[in-house]
């Protein structure tokens, strides 16, 4: 069940005035919520950091491409495209640690 079910039912034992079912619901809930938060936010950062890996991964290509061929006429749209992932790459950076240094 999702939690929308749950608190559907959660709604339903309010209207019905039965305390113990809620409370029973409460309790699921809490549990649903604490299993999957952690989930959700080990999903999030494994897929920032894969996109972090990508973009070093282009970059590499780039600046492979930059030395071998110096004078050719795509070496300004090259650099483009490396500016533009170096800034990609600080901003996934500063979300990657803003998931894993939490300042209050």
């Amino acid at each position: 069940m999702s939690v929308d079910d749950y608190l559907d039912l959660l709604n339903y034992a309010k209207a019905i005035n039965d305390g113990q079912w809620q409370a029973d619901i409460i309790e699921h809930l809490k549990q649903v919520t604490t299993v999957r938060e952690p989930y959700a936010a080990d999903e999030n950062v494994h897929e920032l950091w894969s996109r972090f890996d990508d973009i070093n991964l282009k970059l590499l290509e780039l600046f492979d491409k930059l030395r071998e061929n110096e004078s050719a006429g795509n070496s300004y749209r090259w650099k483009e495209q490396i500016w533009e992932l170096k800034l990609e790459r600080i901003t996934l950076a500063k979300q990657i640690q803003g998931r894993y240094i939490k300042i209050r």
